[in-house]
């Protein structure tokens, strides 16, 4: 008894050291931090945040994404690059700031002439106020990976009226491009010439889009002005369709789905009219079926809503259908195409296509901004998508006229959705106020984000705030989500596949990762994410997928990374993923390979902040134990001696 007692007073100090610890000593309460910009090093930018990516190829050595900043004049972009160690972004020591000698309206980062490194595509206009012809001027800058770019721009055939995208669309991993020519004013394909070794005399070739669409069908739609066009896979097949948004931006829009018939080209799969009001489209999985749904704001005289359409395709094969049921995916064949996939947007308010009013979570004459008027050119506000508490299921970070607002994703019930939809298992949304006090303090935001600043794992919120007087002059607020969520997460990185091993390449545009996760009931369930979806006029996406896998107590048992080579294997398959870690996908193939088996994949795990404090309990509880069992066979040895000398004192007097 004595020993349990002894024991127990060991093991207090550890039990009370771990009630008192916290999981960040910098933010230790349970909510949302604002970092001002001159906190991490960047009071000193005139300008705005207009794109993500790791200029500098050390995603996996200090796990950071750097900012691409665009002047207030908006004549010119430098890049900023993430320090972990100092918690702070620093402006690239050699480099110079890019002046392309254009108004810029679009930052693209990609790697454009396929070596490797990251580069960037600059698009704008001469004069966006006074441009009759409205010609699109693009330059591609090419990076030199150590922390420069070539001096000489690269110069490209002009588009015209609206922004052009940047695709995979032959299926070789190299960035080509989208759009309407000036020279022949109609849809065109920049094709990526590049070869492998970098030294390209010439990077593109301009050809008419008639070879891979119906001519048709696509002089039936012409691109809004702005458009939230997409290349993101929406048939299941690992291979990135396109979505096209056509129409007037003021009036009546439509959208058009054309899936990825690989060497065929694109086929037109559906047509539908959006509703009167729409704004920018958003692409995400919200209710993690294992297929991507659009959303996007409506609002009809400042009366706002949120509209869901859910993509209506087969789903995960339950148990009792594995052997039989073909109108299902088995879990090993999740990126298997569904040729009957549909959206409904002609039925608004059903389970299919729900409809969320947002008068209860905005006040009065508050409104959804769908575009940002203080800039020049176009720029729509889209609603930003991620999962901010790491449950599985997308949240929204929507931009209004007075703050930004984070909408959590919940389930239905009957008490806000009809039995319909939640019998479908739909989701619907509720306002975060515990903790997030400081959204409604940032005050005339331009535009939301999220990102994950320091790469820990947790979706972390950039909001950009006007400056009056200036046109694209915006405060960036890095708003540190320290919500602790009892949640894992994986991260994933798909490449473009270079061959040079020195370089694990930049970001791919349209892949696809598709998994699979046992949820705490023991329901197996699939998600999807897309990579780079969304490429015009400042989209703000990150050069990764983050997302959560809720409170699961397994490994992801089936993890699918898919990209658009034309070949029937597509995609690379990897089973037993260790949750809350992170997966580059390097998805290089020689010429003779036409499927995935020369795919490398690399799995990091990323050691918490709290890793020390438990090696020291461990330690601790070691050393106590260890001095208990000394203690006790102390005690026991002393007790055996006392026995063994009282037995030689005993008188047998029955021997006398």
């Amino acid at each position: 008894m004595k020993g349990i007692h002894w024991l127990l007073l060991g093991l207090l100090p550890i039990t009370v050291l771990s009630q008192k610890f916290q999981y960040g000593t910098r933010f230790p309460k349970n909510k949302l931090y604002n970092l001002e910009a001159n906190t991490i090093g960047l009071d000193g930018i005139d300008g705005t945040i207009a794109a993500f990516g790791d200029f500098n190829g050390d995603k996996l050595k200090s796990s950071s994404t750097d900012i691409f900043v665009l002047s207030a004049d908006q004549t010119s972009v430098s890049v900023y690059l993430w320090n972990h160690e100092a918690f702070s972004f620093k402006s690239l020591p050699k480099a110079r700031t890019i002046q392309p000698g254009f108004i810029i309206t679009n930052v693209v980062p990609g790697d454009y002439n396929y070596d490797g490194k990251l580069d960037v595509l600059l698009m704008g206009e001469q004069n966006p106020e006074k441009n009759p012809n409205k010609e699109i001027k693009m330059q591609i800058y090419l990076g030199n990976g150590n922390d420069t770019f070539e001096p000489e721009a690269i110069k490209l055939d002009s588009a015209v009226d609206s922004l052009p995208i940047v695709l995979d669309i032959n299926g070789d991993m190299k960035t080509d491009i989208l759009g309407y020519a000036e020279s022949t004013n109609e849809l065109s394909i920049w094709m990526n010439t590049a070869v492998e070794s970098g030294n390209n005399t010439s990077l593109y070739n301009l050809t008419s889009a008639s070879t891979i669409f119906d001519k048709a069908s696509t002089d039936k739609c012409v691109w809004s002005n702005p458009h939230s066009n997409a290349f993101v896979d929406l048939n299941g097949d690992c291979l990135a369709d396109l979505v096209f948004v056509c129409g007037e931006a003021e009036s009546k829009q439509s959208i058009q789905i054309w899936t990825n018939d690989r060497d065929n080209g694109f086929k037109l799969s559906l047509e539908s009219d959006l509703p009167a009001g729409s704004g920018p489209l958003t692409f995400a999985d919200m209710d993690g079926d294992g297929s991507i749904d659009i959303i996007f704001p409506v609002c009809k005289d400042q009366t706002c809503s949120i509209h869901v359409v859910y993509n209506q395709q087969m789903g995960l094969c339950s148990k009792s259908q594995e052997q039989s049921n073909t109108s299902c995916r088995k879990a090993q064949n999740l990126c298997v195409a569904d040729p009957h996939f549909k959206f409904d947007l002609s039925k608004p308010n059903t389970k299919d296509h729900a409809v969320i009013p947002m008068e209860s979570y905005l006040n009065k004459g508050e409104y959804i901004r769908v575009k940002d008027d203080n800039f020049r050119g176009h720029l729509p506000i889209p609603i930003h998508v991620g999962d901010y508490n790491m449950d599985g299921y997308p949240d929204l970070l929507v931009t209004t006229s007075e703050r930004v607002i984070l909408l959590e994703s919940i389930p239905c019930d009957s008490n806000i959705c009809s039995s319909a939809t939640e019998k479908a298992g739909r989701r619907s949304f509720e306002l975060v106020t515990a903790g997030a006090d400081i959204l409604n303090k940032i005050s005339n935001p331009s535009q939301a984000a999220f990102f994950d600043i320091d790469e820990n794992g947790s979706l972390d919120i950039l909001i950009l705030q006007h400056i009056k007087g200036k046109d694209a002059g915006r405060t960036p607020n890095f708003v540190i989500n320290n919500f602790f969520n009892d949640a894992f997460f994986l991260k994933g990185l798909v490449s473009n596949g270079v061959t040079n091993l020195e370089a694990y390449g930049v970001s791919y545009p349209g892949a696809s990762i598709k998994f699979t996760v046992l949820d705490t009931s023991g329901v197996k369930r699939s998600r999807q994410i897309s990579q780079l979806s969304q490429s015009g006029y400042l989209s703000l996406q990150t050069p990764y997928c983050l997302f959560g896998l809720g409170r699961t107590n397994n490994y992801v048992e089936e993890l699918f990374a898919g990209v658009s080579r034309h070949q029937e294997k597509n995609y690379f398959f990897y089973e037993g993923v260790i949750p809350n870690s992170q997966l580059v996908f390097l998805p290089y193939q020689p010429d003779h390979v036409q499927d995935s088996s020369s795919w490398k994949v690399e799995l990091y795990i990323k050691p918490a902040d709290y890793v020390p404090w438990v090696l020291g309990v461990l330690v601790g509880a070691s050393i106590i134990l260890a001095i208990v069992v000394v203690v006790l066979r102390t005690m026991e040895k002393r007790e055996d001696e006392m026995e063994r000398r009282k037995a030689l004192h005993i008188i047998n007097f029955d021997a006398l």
